[in-house]
This record gives structure tokens, C-alpha cells and sequence, in this order.
């Protein structure tokens, strides 16, 4: 006889089927996030976000693993990338659009000009460290 009360485990396949369940509920509001508050290319305090960065980078990383269209996979990895913008610590939004070739550019302060180079540098250097962490879900998922 079979006890399927509150104190008996899941079965692993189960577990694995809640926790894609989720993860993909994560990324989908995330996606809506960004969405909605229109991102773009600024980089943002991790403060904003409407789950934990670290979460989200797992969520993801989940997600791409189990997903089997090329495609959507692509999109997903898209998506994720979009994560190396938040920072801890950054406090108000950086809008980083481009200026036009014709215009020289002198920042007016010079300590923005300085916190913009460095956590360009960041974002630069977490794009790098979220390529890996989904490149090796995208390994995982094809075995």
C-alpha cells in the first residue's frame, strides 16, 4: 500500500517537473519585467528586479536546459544575458544611449563618467560569466 500523505516525498521526476514549473514562472516574469519598465540597454540596481538575480540566473539556467527548440532556446539565452545589467549597489538607473558620431562627448561629472566606465566593465565581465553558466546548461540539455 502507497501512503501519498503530506510526509511522503515526491518522486524525483516530480520534483524536477515542479521546479522547471517554476523556473519558467521566474523567467516569464522577468521577461514581463523588463518588459514592462522598459530596460532597454540601461543598467539598473539589482534592487528593481522582481526576484533575486541569483535566482533568476538559475530559473534560466533550468529552463534553457530543458527547452528543446533551438530557437527558443536562443531567445532564452537572449534573455538571460539581459541579466549581467543589474548591479548590487548601483542606486539610480544609468541610461546608456548612444550619441551621435558628430557630437564630442564631455561628461559634465566627471565621478558619473567614472561610475558609468566601471560598471560598463561589470556588465561586460558578468555577460562573460552568464555566457559560460548557459552555455553549459545548453550542454546539458542536448545529453
Amino acid at each position: 500500500m502507497l501512503y501519498e500523505g503530506p510526509f511522503h516525498p515526491r518522486p524525483p521526476a516530480d520534483r524536477y517537473a515542479i521546479a522547471l514549473e517554476e523556473a519558467n514562472d521566474a523567467v516569464s516574469e522577468y521577461v514581463r519585467f523588463v518588459r514592462d519598465n522598459d530596460v532597454g540597454n540601461d543598467l539598473v540596481d539589482e534592487i528593481e528586479l522582481p526576484i533575486p538575480k541569483p535566482l533568476l540566473i538559475e530559473a534560466f539556467t533550468l529552463v534553457i536546459a530543458a527547452e528543446n527548440r533551438p530557437d527558443i532556446r536562443a531567445l532564452l539565452v537572449k534573455a538571460g544575458l539581459t541579466l549581467s545589467q543589474y548591479h548590487v549597489g548601483l542606486g539610480e538607473r544609468i541610461k546608456v544611449r548612444p550619441i551621435p558620431a558628430a557630437t564630442r562627448y564631455r561628461p559634465s561629472n566627471p565621478n558619473l563618467a567614472r561610475k558609468f566606465a566601471c560598471t560598463l566593465l561589470l556588465t561586460a565581465t558578468d555577460r562573460t560569466r552568464l555566457t559560460e553558466i548557459y552555455q553549459n546548461a545548453l550542454k546539458r540539455g542536448r545529453h
